[in-house]
């Protein structure tokens, strides 16, 4: 079965940097990203590739599961990728976050990339399914805007 990749692109008004402590702290995600509910721990030196950490997440409705990630990539202040597994829609996830300067704030990319589980079956179910993550993405990516440029207006 194919990979699905969905990417959302945005400018966050705030400085590189703190978008960059927001993103590359996964203990902080269930501030931030809308289908994390908490985060259950966190191992390992979390400014390193190599971390791993748990989280109980919102799948679709009332459908919860958990999830185990590592960070595979971690290059501040820049791009981080960490591959996931656990949630039975997927065989596994895989989220890229890109964090450039862009004038006086910030060009954000949130790429979410998943392999949809159950073989030839999973067609039928991945119509609706990525919909329904596009949406959560986009919330997302949103979601982190709005965390960031409050912060920055705190600051």
């Amino acid at each position: 079965m194919a990979v699905e990749v969905i990417e959302h692109r945005l400018h966050i008004n705030a400085s590189p940097a703190s978008v960059w402590a927001a993103i590359s702290d996964p203990r902080r995600y269930a501030e931030w990203a809308v289908n994390t509910l908490q985060v259950l721990d966190v191992s390992g030196d979390l400014a390193e590739a190599g971390a791993t950490y748990h989280q109980r997440n919102r799948i679709a409705g009332p459908l919860t599961g958990t999830s185990r990630w590592k960070v595979t990539t971690f290059e501040p202040p820049h791009r981080a990728v960490h591959r996931g597994v656990g949630i039975w829609v997927a065989q596994w996830m895989e989220l890229e976050m890109i964090v450039d300067a862009d004038g006086d704030g910030t060009q954000y990319t949130h790429r979410f990339s998943y392999e949809p589980a159950f073989g030839p079956a999973g067609s039928l179910m991945n119509v609706p399914l990525k919909r329904s993550v596009a949406h959560d993405m986009g919330r997302t990516a949103q979601a982190l805007k709005a965390l960031c440029e409050l912060e920055t207006n705190f600051l």
